[in-house]
């Protein structure tokens, strides 16, 4: 009876002793998100304050767009302000433009300019060496430009090399140019706080070989040494925080960056909370340390990611023409044509056709290649359809149907099943594209190729037409009407009739908006 007993009593402490460590553990939780929560709140107040800043084009601004943008997505879900994703957009847009103006000629730029633009496109996934049909990479490369560079200072000297390596495409091209700005950067005497954030940023793109590893402790004791003055700026704090979340340090934990029982990231935020004035270069300092402190990620990394090019080169002079003169200036599409045009969604050459015809049928093979230039669909030679081999669009629409339809699918024959019912044996790419055929291909590109159909005609009932729906495109239809992707021609829904070149850039915009947005 007494070991009964005894083993009931040590039954019952495990279990206090379990239920007392959940409770620590959801409360630790609980705190953590908490935390969590108001960085996010934080990082989204800034930016959306800072939006402003870049509601206008200036090549100083290029760093803080960037910073901007990462800023949107470390603030999800409070990201929720598009105003700052807009201006960024229409940023984007103007400095496409300014490099189409400059011809190839980057000499008016300064090289932490260019280091910056190259920065700023990859993280948009747009090619630094085919913006407006000019490489700006090019611009960074050479003797001649290291020079130039290491003229400029250390800050043009880390842009640079962060340029060079925020891509695998880009870091194998210029092997030879960092490895004379690595040396430039590891020798030089860092007795500014500000200078060490953006040699950090650099290093942290390559190899940590023991020469670095060793550079970067000496950097640590530098910060810490910094850190241990009293009368620091927020900014300054700022940097510090930035740097020792690079290095890997756990800022929340570690002695070294805790004063009088306050974390320093703590002590940043009630900073930042107390600061009125809020400029650009502060912005620039400050945000980036929440968002390495959220993310927990290098923001200057993108791999391999697939990058979109854009040849059209639209200079201020055929700007104006698309706006004041072609033929779209008067019509109700214009501003989703020139976006389009803009970004590289649409081919414009202004030497050899200056009008854009919006008002024509437009066909499948075209449809499909202008999703594929949005949505930077990386090429492939998979091919399905025996009736592309002649057509211009045959790559896009193998990596349509590999990206959105083939893959979708784990039994076969449920894959052929799909594929005889919307295709049977050929593709058709220089058939017009039906309005109904158009959403069918927009509801592949939003990854619901292999979903169920429903029976829900909810949306579509508000047409008098809607009844001439094929059936196998009802759905489609109730899902872009829906989601306000499509709004018929006075009343009607018209799914037999052919889509016009504008109908389809207006479809294809409202789709990437809502899929960026959402």
């Amino acid at each position: 009876m007494y070991n009964i007993v005894k083993c009931f009593r040590k039954l019952v402490s495990v279990v206090l002793m379990f239920s007392l460590m959940t409770s620590v553990c959801f409360a630790q939780d609980k705190q953590n998100d908490e935390d969590s929560l108001k960085i996010q709140k934080i990082i989204a107040d800034m930016k959306n304050e800072s939006a402003n800043f870049i509601s206008e084009y200036h090549t100083e601004d290029i760093l803080l767009a960037k910073i901007l943008r990462d800023a949107h997505i470390a603030a999800i879900p409070y990201g929720v302000n598009l105003e700052t994703v807009n201006n960024i957009e229409k940023f984007y847009i103007d400095l496409q433009i300014q490099i189409a103006d400059l011809k190839g000629d980057f000499s008016s730029l300064s090289k932490k300019q260019i280091a910056d633009t190259v920065i700023l496109s990859t993280s948009l996934f747009n090619d630094a060496e085919c913006i407006s049909g000019y490489s700006v990479l090019d611009a960074l490369l050479g003797s001649e430009n290291v020079n130039k560079i290491k003229q400029e200072g250390i800050n043009s000297v880390c842009a640079a090399f962060t340029a060079y390596t925020c891509h695998d495409k880009y870091s194998k091209k210029s092997q030879i140019e960092q490895k004379q700005l690595l040396e430039f950067i590891l020798n030089y005497d860092y007795d500014n706080m500000l200078d060490i954030t953006p040699a950090l940023i650099a290093v942290n793109n390559v190899e940590n070989t023991t020469e670095i590893q060793n550079w970067k402790q000496n950097i640590l004791n530098k910060i810490v040494n910094f850190y241990k003055e009293d009368g620091w700026s927020t900014q300054r704090i700022a940097n510090v925080v930035s740097c020792a979340l690079i290095l890997g340090i756990d800022i929340d934990n570690d002695s070294r960056f805790i004063k009088q029982g306050q974390t320093i990231i703590d002590t940043l935020y009630e900073n930042v909370q107390s600061d009125n004035i809020k400029q650009r270069q502060y912005v620039e300092d400050v945000l980036p340390a929440f968002v390495y402190y959220q993310t927990k990620q290098n923001p200057y990394d993108y791999g391999n990611y697939n990058l979109k090019q854009n040849n059209n080169q639209i200079t201020t002079e055929v700007y104006q023409y698309l706006l004041n003169k072609s033929d779209i200036s008067k019509h109700w599409s214009k501003q989703n044509f020139i976006n389009m045009i803009l970004n590289g969604g649409i081919d414009y050459n202004y030497t050899t056709e200056k009008n854009i015809f919006p008002d024509k049928s437009i066909t499948r093979g075209e449809f499909i290649y202008i999703i594929s230039k949005i949505k930077n669909i990386e090429n492939n030679s998979e091919q399905i359809f025996s009736d592309i081999n002649s057509s211009i669009y045959k790559n896009e629409i193998n990596s349509f149907m590999k990206e959105y339809i083939t893959t979708k699918f784990i039994s076969s024959s449920e894959k052929q099943a799909f594929l005889n019912l919307y295709f049977k044996e050929n593709f058709r790419p220089d058939d017009a594209i039906t309005r109904e055929e158009a959403a069918f291909f927009i509801k592949c590109a939003s990854g619901y190729a292999n979903k169920l159909q429903s029976d829900s005609t909810e949306n579509l009932k508000k047409f008098s037409d809607y009844k001439n729906c094929d059936e196998k495109y009802s759905d489609m239809l109730e899902f872009c009407v829906r989601r306000g992707f499509i709004s018929g021609r006075n009343g009607k829904l018209l799914p037999k009739e052919t889509l016009t070149r504008a109908e389809a850039v207006t479809l294809i915009t409202n789709f990437n908006a809502y899929t960026l947005h959402n």
